[in-house]
C-alpha cells in the first residue's frame, strides 16, 4: 500500500463546553471524503506537537466523533457509562484544557471495508500508536487501548502513515524524555 491508495485529510475540531460539564463538537471544514464516506479509516487527534489519541472508525469521522461526544456527555451527566463506553477522555476540560484540536484522517480504499479486514486496520492502528511511543517516549495521552495483531504489512503501512503525517508540517513529535 502506498500514499496514492490512502486519502489523507486534516480537520479542525472545536470543543465547546456547556455549564453542566457536557460539551459539543464542531468539525471543520464541513466537507471532505472522511465526512461523506463510511469507509475504514484511522484518525490522529493532536494539539500542537502533542498527539492525544489514535483511533479507528468505519463510519464517517463526524459520526464517530458525535458518538464519542454523546457517550462522554451521558457519562458526565449521569455518572454511568453508556453500553460500557464513557466516550473520549480528551473531551474532559479538566484533563484536556485544549479546546481547539487538529485531526488527521487517513481513509483506506474500498477493499478494506470488509469486516474481515478490520483486524488488519486495527493492527495498523496498534503499530502506529507504538511508533508514536517510540518517537515521543510516551503513549498518546488519552489512548485507551490498542489492538495487537501480527498482520504482515501493518507495520510498514503505519510507518508510511506516520511519515506522511509528520511531513505535512502540521505536527512534529517531540521526545518527552529529552
Amino acid at each position: 500500500m502506498r500514499y496514492n491508495e490512502l486519502i489523507f485529510e486534516t480537520y479542525q475540531l472545536k470543543i465547546t463546553d456547556n455549564d453542566n460539564l457536557s460539551c459539543s463538537i464542531k468539525l471543520e471544514p464541513n466537507a471532505g471524503f472522511a465526512l461523506l464516506k463510511a469507509k475504514r479509516k484511522l484518525y490522529i487527534v493532536y494539539h500542537g506537537k502533542k498527539i492525544l489519541y489514535v483511533g479507528e472508525a468505519h463510519t464517517s469521522i463526524k459520526t464517530r466523533f458525535q458518538r464519542g461526544c454523546t457517550a462522554f456527555n451521558h457519562y458526565t451527566i449521569n455518572g454511568q457509562a453508556r453500553g460500557g463506553y464513557k466516550g473520549y477522555k480528551w473531551l474532559n476540560k479538566i484533563d484536556n484544557p485544549q479546546r481547539n484540536l487538529t485531526v488527521s484522517v487517513i481513509t483506506f480504499s474500498q477493499e478494506y471495508d470488509d469486516k474481515e479486514k478490520r483486524t488488519f486496520i486495527e493492527a495498523i492502528e496498534g503499530e502506529l500508536v507504538y511508533l508514536i511511543r517510540q518517537k515521543s517516549g510516551s503513549w498518546p495521552k488519552f489512548q485507551n487501548e490498542i489492538h495487537f495483531s501480527n498482520c504482515d504489512g501493518a507495520k510498514e503501512i503505519a510507518e508510511e502513515i506516520l511519515e506522511k503525517v509528520l511531513s505535512s508540517d502540521l505536527i512534529k513529535i517531540e521526545n518527552e524524555n529529552i
